[in-house]
């Protein structure tokens, strides 16, 4: 089953900023929504509240209006009058009606009204019989005490019915709160997964990038480049891996022409080296003053070109990933004054003093390359010494790890140049000013050295010295 394809980065993004959004609007929906229940609920309860209160008052004040209407239509026995004890009684049926419909939810309360329908009905009946003689009727009208005692228990019970629909409320605003804050915590946290599914698809592709990048930068040229996420990203990869490619070949390509430079400059070189020290031992005869200083001059130069090939050639084998090296247990301390004693001489000549602070290290690694590396950085501090200066020498362990500190009197590396002063072939402006010759690829040997051996080079400030050099290697940090 082939791998699922993610579409492009735009997409994703869109794709996932709808994805996490839909939770959290869900979410939103349900409070609207259960606000909106709750404001509904709210109005219909302090609607029926009011309306039942008002309903009960206006029930009292139509019971005592429709009592003396009838009963002053009785005893004046004036048509009109009864009238309007008629019109009383329509509008209590309507407000009668209203109030079965208002409370219908309360039993109670739907009883009450019943009971008093029917009494009332049961009164007007009697009121209206025309048979029933005059005296009877004023004793039944009597009966409207009892229908505004009924009113009045409406009332009453109207009055806590407000307190009983306050009540419900509350539970309702409660269970609406519920609600809402059950779905905020299922919602929420499905949205927060998708934030982090989302964020791991983007940045998994982005770290897969900056991995291979590194790779490139420390020419690691070896493993594929594979980058799987969106499109457009593993497309960027691919593009990537191209690169890959078309630098392996091209450092390939480097290593050939700088072995086969450097081994075709030797041999011619090594013979006008070897011609020039014939003139100057008079081999073929004397030579004048100005003959013999340019012999000198011939020697001088061949050699220090000689010495520029034997750098360039160790500084192509170091990147030379083909190269097998093996390693061993190696006695620092010793191989520190093997490389010092073949100094003595140069130290001498310039009056330069040498301090040393050295323990028993012993590490495991590659004898030449540590050689190269302790070489290179006391033969840098050599040329940029002062006449009667002082170099520091310092090996030490630390945490499972070899300290090698080496400091001069110079002029030191300004801050500026740090960053590039273990390039190859780069030679700062103090050299260049004070007229130091060099190849420019020493640092960059013991950078290599220091790179193979998995550990770090760094230049550190120290009050009234010049350069200071700090290699830090593991004491096991070669596996090969």
């Amino acid at each position: 089953m082939s791998r699922l394809r993610l579409p492009s980065l735009r997409t994703l993004l869109l794709l996932s900023f709808v994805l996490v959004l839909l939770p959290l609007i869900l979410a939103l929906g349900s409070a609207l929504y259960s606000l909106e229940n709750l404001t509904g609920y709210s109005r219909e309860a302090v609607y029926r509240s009011v309306r039942v209160t008002q309903g009960g008052r206006l029930l009292l004040e139509q019971l005592t209006a429709m009592e003396r209407s009838a009963k002053q239509a009785l005893i004046l026995d004036d048509p009109a009058l009864f009238d309007h004890y008629r019109r009383a009684r329509e509008t209590l049926k309507a407000e009668l009606r209203a109030l079965l419909d208002a409370a219908a939810r309360d039993a109670e309360m739907y009883r009450l009204l019943r009971r008093l329908e029917g009494y009332e009905f049961d009164l007007y009946a009697m009121l209206i019989e025309p048979r029933m003689a005059k005296e009877t009727k004023l004793a039944v009208a009597d009966q409207f005490r009892q229908l505004r005692r009924l009113a009045n228990d409406v009332w009453q019970l109207s009055i806590s019915l407000v307190g009983k629909n306050l009540e419900a409320l509350d539970r309702h605003s409660l269970q609406a709160r519920r609600q809402t804050m059950s779905h905020l915590m299922i919602l929420l946290p499905v949205a927060g997964v998708l934030m982090i599914f989302f964020i791991y698809l983007l940045n998994r592709p982005i770290r897969q990038l900056d991995a291979a990048i590194r790779k490139l930068g420390d020419r690691d040229f070896e493993q594929p480049i594979v980058v799987q996420g969106p499109r457009d990203l593993e497309a960027l990869g691919q593009r990537l891996d191209w690169l890959r490619i078309r630098l392996r070949m091209l450092e390939a390509e480097k290593q050939r022409f700088m072995r086969n430079i450097s081994h075709e400059l030797k041999t011619p070189l090594a013979n006008i080296n070897e011609g020039g020290e014939l003139l100057a031992d008079h081999v073929v005869g004397e030579l004048n003053t100005e003959q013999a200083e340019i012999v000198r001059i011939i020697v001088d130069n061949a050699g220090r070109l000689y010495r520029m090939i034997e750098d360039l050639i160790r500084y192509s084998q170091l990147q030379d990933t083909d190269t097998v090296l093996r390693p061993q247990m190696i006695d620092m301390a010793q191989l520190v004054d093997e490389v010092i004693n073949e100094y003595e001489a140069r130290l001498k000549l310039n009056e330069i003093h040498l301090h040393r602070r050295i323990e028993s290290v012993e590490i495991r690694g590659f004898p030449e390359l540590l050689r190269s590396m302790v070489d290179n950085l006391l033969s840098n501090a050599v040329k940029y010494s002062p006449q009667g200066g002082i170099i520091e020498i310092g090996l030490f362990k630390k945490g499972g790890r070899m300290i090698f500190e080496i400091t001069d009197q110079g002029p030191g590396i300004p801050h500026d140049e740090r960053g590039r002063i273990f390039d190859a072939l780069y030679q700062g402006r103090v050299g260049r000013r004070m007229g130091i010759e060099g190849t420019g690829v020493g640092l960059a040997i013991v950078n290599e050295c220091v790179m193979l051996h998995r550990g770090r080079i760094e230049i550190l400030d120290r009050e009234g010295w010049g350069a200071c050099f700090r290699v830090t290697l593991p004491l096991d940090g070669v596996s090969r």
